[in-house]
């Protein structure tokens, strides 16, 4: 669950970074997501974005070039944290 999070994080984070790699102007986002365009401005810049408005730009920018982006992200994020084998887990649930 702890990982979700820290995906979560990860996300917010990098908003700015997909939305820029999307080619979406910010002000076609936001006039479709409902806020004025100096706001989403702001917001992009502090990434003080809420869940809902992270949906709404997420189900617009959406594509296979920014799920690939995200995911090399999150490999680079974990690249030093410690990596145990799948017996292992297995062995701690009693499986």
């Amino acid at each position: 669950m702890l990982n979700i999070v820290e995906n979560y994080i990860t996300l917010k984070k990098n908003m700015a970074v997909l939305i820029n790699k999307s080619g979406y102007k910010n002000s076609y986002l936001a006039e479709q997501i409902g806020i004025p365009a100096p706001t989403f401005s702001v917001k992009k810049q502090r990434g003080n974005w809420s869940e809902a408005e992270m949906l709404q730009i997420l189900s617009i920018i959406d594509n296979e070039k920014l799920h690939d982006f995200f995911m090399l992200e999150l490999m680079r994020a974990e690249k030093d944290e410690p990596k145990f084998p799948v017996s292992d887990l297995k062995k701690e649930m009693g499986w």
